[in-house]
């Protein structure tokens, strides 16, 4: 295992200290691993794309193929309005949609690849204990979802890529 860290205070014991938005450093970073597990943020300066570019890249010419990433249930379909995401719909609750925007721009690059790819899609965000039972459904957020701990988050995605499960798929994750 190989944690990719951006600032010198996270470093320990098999990190890489890099840039993201550097694509030697993201190469360098990923050789000699087996599969990936990205958690970028956006930061409103296309960080989020750009570096899972690069990831996507250093994938296919490392020749790995399975990614699991954490990405917004922005980018999920619509429950009322399916046409669209939900970014787009009327169940959007955002003023902003930038983030979810960078996030869709990356599912749309992660389906044109030939990777074996996981989007998990959490609600929001929330600094709570891990509970280890959540509700998951494809393409779209569980019906009245509308929190999920970091924590849990990870551990499905972690499970995710451990059981090769949700090939191909956006997965929408909430209590």
């Amino acid at each position: 295992m190989r944690l990719f860290v951006r600032l010198p205070e996270q470093l320990g014991p098999g990190s890489y200290l890099g840039d993201v938005r550097n694509e030697q450093d993201v190469l360098e970073a990923m050789t000699g691993v087996d599969g990936v597990i990205c958690s970028l943020n956006t930061e409103g300066n296309g960080t989020l794309i750009r570096g899972m570019e690069h990831v996507i890249a250093a994938m296919q010419k490392l020749k790995l193929s399975r990614l699991v990433t954490i990405g917004t249930a922005g980018i999920l379909q619509s429950e009322l309005q399916p046409e669209l995401l939900r970014y787009q719909s009327t169940e959007n609750k955002r003023v902003n949609h930038d983030a979810a925007k960078e996030h869709e721009q990356v599912y749309a690059a992660l389906s044109r690849s030939d990777l074996q790819w996981t989007i998990i899609c959490p609600t929001r965000l929330v600094s709570l204990e891990q509970k280890g039972e959540y509700r998951v459904r494809k393409d779209v957020l569980p019906t009245g979802g509308s929190q999920i701990s970091f924590a849990d988050t990870a551990e499905l995605a972690v499970a995710a890529y451990l059981n090769n499960t949700f090939i191909r798929e956006r997965v929408g994750i909430s209590y």
